[in-house]
């Protein structure tokens, strides 16, 4: 691949070929993070530093602008593909591919990670991830704090709400 873009199938295709060894055995490990990546913040850096740490490849799915419509019951601010280019510009990730689904489920089906990477706003929580998680026997970590950052808060102060600070 010559850039960190890609789609589901040829990103399940470079990954089978980096982290197979000679024998077949995975000499490479594999962290997958998803998310809407909208107006990126410190948040989002902290997450997927710390998500890079926890293995030798980071794929980072970033979610369509339908399933941000669905899921955050609006639009989103920057379009999908301004998303994801901000996301591969970190030198922490290694690949990015754009999904359509609502959660990652079947992004983790195809890209079969050793871990799954969730922020630390799922701590505590469950998430529909979980159970495909434990159905290719990929670990869930949770990576992050909470710094008080997020789009939604900056939405807010840039409206000019002061409900935040």
């Amino acid at each position: 691949m010559r850039n960190k873009m890609a789609d589901l199938p040829e990103l399940k295709a470079e990954l089978a070929r980096v982290r197979a060894g000679k024998s077949g055995e995975r000499t490479k490990t594999v962290v997958m993070a998803g998310g809407c990546f909208d107006i990126f913040h410190i948040g989002h850096l902290d997450y997927l530093q710390a998500a890079r740490g926890m293995g030798d490849i980071l794929v980072v799915a970033v979610n369509s602008d339908a399933s941000v419509r669905r899921i955050k019951s609006r639009p989103p601010v920057f379009e999908a593909g301004q998303r994801a280019g901000i996301v591969a510009a970190l030198e922490a990730v290694d690949h990015v591919f754009i999904f359509g689904e609502d959660d990652c489920c079947e992004s983790l089906r195809a890209i079969r990670p050793d871990f799954f990477v969730k922020g630390w706003d799922y701590k505590d929580k469950t998430f529909p991830e979980m159970a495909a998680a434990r159905e290719i026997g990929c670990e869930i970590k949770i990576a992050g704090e909470d710094k008080k950052s997020s789009s939604s808060r900056l939405r807010s102060i840039l409206r000019g709400e002061r409900r935040f600070l």
